[in-house]
């Protein structure tokens, strides 16, 4: 009965901050060959952008990492978005971006340059 009542207790405390914390709902990634920017859009629907955030957006390209961005807010209360300047970017190329919340979770996407 004392496991029990102290499991109640536990879950009550947490599962609020749980519930509150969640990982980006996806990563949309588009790279647009004649600016060489690669358009990156986060959907994270938080309360507040300076305490619930995209933390930071690593960028590799073909499996190298190239380019970590890190924040301290996020750009709206739906999502984080950015353009990020790219010449480097070949045909063929394989671009995967992972967005880290600075709660919890993560979310990875991966292009191809065409």
């Amino acid at each position: 009965m004392k496991k029990q009542k102290m499991l109640s207790l536990i879950l009550m405390v947490f599962l609020p901050i749980i519930l509150m914390a969640h990982p980006p709902k996806k990563v949309d990634v588009k790279y647009k060959k004649e600016s060489n920017k690669l358009i990156i859009s986060i959907p994270h629907l938080v309360k507040n952008v300076e305490k619930h955030y995209i933390e930071s957006i690593i960028i590799s390209v073909d499996g190298k990492e190239i380019k970590v961005l890190e924040y301290t807010s996020q750009s709206t209360k739906e999502s984080h978005d950015i353009e990020i300047e790219l010449p480097e970017l070949e045909s063929g190329n394989e671009v995967e971006v992972k967005a880290k919340c600075n709660k919890m979770g993560t979310k990875v996407t991966t292009i191809k340059i065409l």
